[in-house]
């Protein structure tokens, strides 16, 4: 440094002609510095330079002849002054920004604060650097605010009231060198709060006020305060976030074009932590109804979902709050305030705290808990999860790093380790990383938490992930010429880019699949490969399985479509399924993989011999939809064997009761028949999940979904079998009730997944009111009667919902020309008919019999050519049905006339039917070779054929007999607090006097009281011999069971169907129980 003061001071010893071109020079170089080092000049500099040309203006006798007051003594010590501003800003920005250089020692600063002011928040906001000529061109005057937040809510704001113009000297800038005083004592302001400063410009032409930038920076970085004069760069984005202002959403540590210096007290204002108080033993046990009182409300899980009334509520009484009534997040989230006496007491509670299960702490890791020692807390419960238990919450663990204060948290360096110890958690997280480039935000965090990562993993992962990597790259480039070709050329597009792909293996010769790293591939199979013909045109790739006792891995790779909204539906729904297994519950669900691996690109797992179900319903002919037997029918096709169909129809009972859940908690939408699909084994399940918590489609203002979740008539059709076994349903009903209860014990940590991805950028979960459609579909303020009874009216509403069947007619024939090209599966369905036609000809059937006591079935016998026989039951409503479908499907035949009611006489109706069917259907056998031996006659005679012995349903409890066809009514009683809850769940085995469906509602009266005000009653459920209601009935200010009677009448509109009594006094209460129903009232 004093080298070069001697070198500036002795190019202006010599007179002034000499003196300029070495001012000039020296100004020159002043310029270049300040270039290099973002073109910032601070106010010293500039004052400096300023100095230097007045004196070396001033004529020479101006000057006394004394070294101190001479010419040359005035040159040394301005040159003196520019130099040690150099070396100021040098150390400035280095200490700012990161760079590769640094000074060699570091200069005094001086402080621009008035120390009377130091108790209070208080700063100089000096200059805007390297403005850009267009904005000073378009703006007259330049102005700025300044923030506080925390945890994304304001605290204070204080406004310039001093716009000012551009001034030009190195560079364009603005010279505020204003004092910024906020009217808070440091001592009150919470460790973790952030300053946002953005800058407007008031426009030439309208005069209106522009925000043009804007930057933020924490207070307390390292526990305390920031430190004399700064820099910082300044992000040209829109609006910030208010909601996700923290240390990360913008990288002040990486210069940009535009500059803003501040000047902070040289004096620290250190982070003092408050000491907390343990005062838990002077309180009162409260009142029993405010201990319910919070349990209440504690069923919101959220503190997002809770009023500010609630929330006061909660914390008054947060000393009784524990772990049986409530959850942390929720008591810590009502806290009033984040002053030293709320913060000290919430780390209060934090410490006696008994956590249920680490999943309860993941809540305390949302954008409403930047505190660093709640947020350490959640971590350490965190970390004692299993690695597949990790796995299920890692997107959102990646999430809640933006809201870390810095890339040294528990959080991160929990990531870490835990990557470390296991291949699948660095491999997710890698990818999860991978993707969170893309993001607006936190992009330079992430990108030093991929580092890092990296630096963890090793070389041999490195290389690993470095291959899926170019894979990933590949497709997307080959993802993005098919798209772009035109519809006849896109064939040959990919043949010919599939070659790159072969090149990339000869290469690497094996890569392990970005989608599951326990895959490992060694080729493309070349003719399996395609693309489909939606608008994004995803590929279809099949991979050469390295193993070679594995078959070869289909997968779709979309480019053009953002997954990231597929995953967390998926992973939601995984979540669910391991709750149902957790209670041995095998719902049968397939859920397949999904991977986003950068921004609207990613991996989706093909599941092999899946078929879409408009698929299936075009198969059936143009009103396929519309028909209640589609499904039925295709399952038959494909499972000739009992056992086979058996088992299909289990997976299906299962499965789909399972996607009803899951889809109605999500609020899945856009359900049509092209996003079920059905595989051969009997399992659906749902694909497509851009449409969620309830953000339905709307075509001409009318939602496109209507139902509360897909379950249309030709489901239950299949389940129960055609009609014949109706219990079936009542069966479904209850398999689904619960499994909607046991999702609904695992609110709160879906919720907590859902809250923290609410800033991820999804485009369907954006704020509070998408927490608020999963909790009220979730009802965890319900007991489990009322949620089984809120469940059975939505199974009832999908059932009832014709506009679904209407939706899939009108999407079938919309995607008509597209299906009408997939030819191989109708061969597949035509060569299987045609094998059905050979070896399964039918010889001759025989109706044994006709039941009023089975929902009105005739009993058949039919005799294949093989002399095998069988046993099938059909309704004359299915008699009918399969006439119709002859009629459609030989209209050019003449086939034998159907026996219509009005043949029938008004007596002996049931054996005159008998006959004349017995007589239609040997006539159909013994008619048109093509008529008899069709897929749809073959179907109705051979593929629900029943034994000669009754089985035990596998629906049935297996205790239950099923040769037991007396009437009886199931009902679940709970009694507390004087009020009797009667659950009315099913009716088994009811017929009219005349052996006809009834349609029946329950009436219920409490004796000994009067019956006008005791009497209940049900809804009705027309024709049906099981009906299923689910529907409570309450009676309150019951004072004792001893004495009372519950009479229960079971009536079709005022028919008398059967009754029963019931002592109170002895039902086994909060137990389900059949109690027979008997044929007189007493």
């Amino acid at each position: 440094k004093d080298m070069e003061e001697k070198h500036l001071s002795s190019m202006f010893s010599g007179n002034q002609h000499t003196s300029q071109p070495h001012v000039n020079n020296v100004l020159e170089e002043v310029k270049n510095i300040c270039s290099v080092l973002g073109c910032i000049e601070t106010k010293q500099v500039s004052d400096a330079v300023k100095e230097l040309n007045l004196i070396l203006q001033r004529p020479s006798q101006n000057f006394h002849q004394n070294s101190e007051t001479s010419k040359k003594g005035f040159i040394e010590r301005v040159t003196a002054e520019l130099s040690r501003s150099i070396y100021q800003l040098i150390d400035v920005y280095c200490s700012t920004f990161c760079t590769d250089f640094q000074p060699v020692h570091t200069p005094g600063g001086v402080s621009r604060v008035h120390a009377g002011l130091q108790s209070h928040l208080s700063f100089t906001v000096c200059s805007l650097h390297n403005v850009p000529e267009t904005w000073a061109h378009s703006y007259k005057a330049f102005s700025f605010s300044c923030w506080l937040t925390y945890a994304g809510k304001k605290l204070c704001q204080v406004k310039s009231c001093r716009p000012l113009p551009v001034t030009k000297s190195f560079s364009l800038l603005v010279n505020w060198n204003e004092i910024i005083n906020f009217p808070l004592e440091i001592k009150s302001l919470p460790r973790e709060s952030m300053l946002i400063i953005k800058l407007f410009g008031i426009d030439s032409a309208t005069h209106s006020t522009n925000l043009l930038a804007w930057t933020c920076l924490p207070l307390f970085p390292r526990q305390e305060s920031v430190l004399g004069s700064r820099l910082f760069s300044v992000t040209l984005q829109s609006e910030p976030p208010i909601e996700m202002i923290a240390p990360g959403v913008w990288d002040g540590s990486q210069p940009s074009p535009l500059t803003l210096q501040i000047d902070f007290p040289d004096a620290g204002w250190e982070y003092l932590k408050p000491e907390s108080e343990e005062n838990r033993t002077d309180h009162e046990e409260p009142p029993r109804e405010c201990l319910k009182h919070i349990a209440k409300l504690s069923q919101k899980k959220s503190p997002l979902l809770l009023s500010e009334e609630k929330r006061r509520y909660l914390w008054f009484y947060r000393l009784y709050c524990n772990n049986e009534n409530s959850s942390l997040p929720l008591v810590l989230g009502s806290a009033p305030g984040w002053d030293e006496e709320t913060v000290s007491e919430m780390h209060a509670i934090l410490r006696r705290w008994t956590f249920s299960h680490p999943w309860e702490a993941l809540g305390l890791l949302t954008s409403r808990f930047p505190d660093q020692d709640i947020r350490e807390v959640a971590v350490q419960q965190l970390d004692t999860l299993l690695t597949d238990e990790l796995l299920d919450c890692l997107p959102q663990l990646v999430q809640a790093v933006k809201f870390e204060w810095n890339l040294e948290s528990p959080l991160v360096e929990l990531l870490l380790r835990r990557s470390l110890q296991s291949i699948r958690v660095a491999h997710r997280l890698y990818w999860l990383l991978r993707d969170a480039q893309g993001e607006a935000y936190f992009k330079s965090w992430y990108q030093e938490l991929l580092a890092a990562l990296q630096f963890c993993a090793g070389e041999a992962l490195n290389e690993e992930l470095s291959k899926e990597q170019k894979l990933v790259k590949l497709l997307g480039d080959i993802g993005e010429k098919v798209k772009s070709a035109s519809d006849p050329q896109r064939k040959d597009v990919l043949k010919k880019e599939i070659g790159s792909l072969e090149e990339f293996f000869k290469d690497i010769k094996t890569c392990h699949l970005p989608l599951n790293p326990a895959l490992c591939i060694k080729g493309i199979d070349r003719d399996a490969c395609s693309y489909f013909t939606s608008n994004a045109s995803p590929l279809k790739i099949t991979f050469i399985n390295a193993n070679p006792m594995g078959k070869n891995i289909s997968v779709i790779f979309k480019a053009g479509d953002d997954l990231r909204q597929d995953m967390l539906a998926l992973q939601i729904i995984q979540v669910m399924d391991n709750a149902w297994l957790q209670e041995g519950l095998d719902m049968q669900m397939i859920t397949y993989g999904c991977l986003s691996t950068g921004r609207a690109q990613g991996f989706i797992e093909m599941v092999p011999d899946a078929v879409t179900l408009a698929k299936i319903h075009l198969h059936s002919g143009l009103i396929g939809p519309l028909k209640e037997n589609t499904i039925k029918k295709w399952f038959s096709q494909h499972n000739h064997l009992k056992e086979d169909y058996e088992k299909a129809l289990r997976n299906f009972f299962y499965s789909c009761a399972g996607w009803c859940v899951v889809t109605f908690i999500l609020g899945v939408c856009d359900r049509h028949n092209d996003n079920i699909m059905l595989t051969k084994s009997g399992h659906m399940f749902h694909i497509d999940f851009g449409k969620f918590l309830g953000h339905a489609q709307t075509f001409g203002g009318i939602k496109r979904d209507r139902a509360p979740f897909i379950f249309t008539s030709e489901m239950e059709y299949f389940i129960t079998e055609g009609g014949k076994n109706t219990q079936h349903f009542q069966d479904f009903v209850e398999l689904c009730c619960r499994a909607y209860n046991i999702v609904r014990k695992h609110s709160q940590l879906i919720l907590s997944l859902l809250e923290m991805m609410l800033h991820a950028g999804l485009p369907e979960l954006r704020g509070i009111e998408d927490l608020k459609y999963v909790h009220n579909n979730l009802r965890p303020q319900d007991t489990d009667l009322e949620a089984t009874s809120h469940f059975t009216k939505k199974i009832k509403e999908s059932l009832e919902c014709f506009p679904v069947k209407l939706n899939n007619l009108i999407h079938t024939l919309a995607q008509m020309p597209a299906l009408s090209l997939a030819k191989p599966a109708p061969q597949t369905l035509l060569q299987e008919s045609c094998i059905l036609n050979k070896t399964r000809t039918i010889q001759r059937v025989t109706i044994l019999g006709f039941s009023k006591t089975h929902s009105n079935l005739y009993l058949m016998e039919v005799t294949c050519s093989d002399n095998r026989r069988s046993l099938t039951k059909k309704s004359f409503e299915q008699f009918y049905r399969l006439h119709s479908q002859m009629q459609k499907q030989f209209s050019s035949l003449a086939l034998p006339e159907f026996p219509h009611w009005w043949h029938l006489p008004f007596t002996d109706s049931d054996h005159k039917r008998i006959r004349d069917l017995s007589h239609y259907v040997e006539q159909v056998l013994r008619g048109s070779y093509e008529v008899a031996n069709s897929d749809c006659v073959l179907s109705f005679f051979l593929s629900e054929h029943i034994q000669p012995t009754l089985e035990d349903s596998p629906f049935v409890d297996p205790g239950e007999n099923s040769l037991d066809k007396s009437p009886k009514v199931q009902l679940l009683m709970t009694y507390e607090d004087s009020r009797l809850t009667i659950l009315v769940k099913h009716l088994k085995n009811i017929h009219l006097p005349d052996g006809s469906v009834p349609s029946a509602h329950v009436e219920i009266y409490l004796l000994p009281h009067p019956s006008e005000v005791r009497r209940k009653k049900t809804k009705c459920v027309p024709k049906c011999t099981d009906p299923t209601y689910n529907e409570i009935v309450v009676y309150d200010e019951v004072l004792g069971l001893q004495g009372h009677v519950l009479m229960l009448i079971v009536k079709s509109k005022t028919v008398f169907v059967g009754a029963v009594n019931i002592q109170l006094c002895s039902v086994p209460l909060n137990e389900e129980k059949w109690y027979p129903l008997g044929n007189s009232i007493i």
